[in-house]
């Protein structure tokens, strides 16, 4: 008599959990064809993060959006080959003239707070301390017929890690090929926050 009755109990709570559903993503990327990358650039650090979060964008964009996705380099290089010194509407344009895109996208990584637990006066040359750290991820679709913003969105994380390196000017030092498993889970992390509007959902119904 026991065991029917937890046997009714489970039944009822999985009954009155409702159907799991695949939600579509919110933007379609298809209608754009083919779509440019430019490299995410860093600020107030130092490092290889850059380098882990953009091939992170790329994997889950060719994942879950059926687009072409092309790598056009760092903003430096794209705009050098173009000729142009800043990201203003003209440049935008001639992107899309250069390298056949209907659209890109760019972002920023940008480390701030930084606070290492120890005196900052001890700090030498990269030396590893334990820090806590804000970090924010921004990344804007524009659209090179236009020259506008089709897309934005942003994800911040108060971050704490075990170990990071610290440049002899007191900017934080993110070295992938020291700590690639923390790194990666940090970026992984900020990355999906980021694309939420470009990847299905689950979504549960009565």
């Amino acid at each position: 008599m026991l065991r029917k009755s937890i046997l009714i109990f489970v039944l009822f709570i999985f009954a009155s959990c409702g159907t799991v559903v695949i939600v579509p993503p919110e933007i379609d990327l298809s209608p754009q064809e083919r779509i440019g990358l430019i490299s995410f650039s860093i600020e107030n650090a130092e490092g290889n993060l850059d380098v882990m979060a953009t091939q992170r964008f790329l994997q889950v964009m060719t994942t879950y959006q059926n687009v072409q996705v092309i790598e056009l380099g760092s903003l430096e290089a794209v705009l050098e080959k173009i000729n142009k010194k800043t990201l203003d509407q003209e440049a935008i344009r001639a992107i899309g003239d250069h390298f056949e895109v209907n659209s890109f996208f760019y972002g920023k990584i940008n480390v701030s707070d930084v606070k290492p637990m120890v005196d900052i006066g001890a700090l030498i040359h990269r030396l590893q301390v334990r820090a806590t750290f804000t970090i924010s991820m921004t990344s804007r679709l524009f659209s090179t017929e236009t020259g506008a913003t089709l897309w934005t969105d942003s994800a911040d994380r108060k971050e704490t890690l075990a170990y990071m390196s610290m440049a002899k000017d007191r900017v934080p030092y993110f070295d992938v090929r020291d700590e690639e498993d923390a790194y990666k889970g940090l970026t992984e992390r900020l990355v999906l926050d980021l694309t939420r509007d470009f990847r299905p959902t689950k979504r549960r119904v009565k």
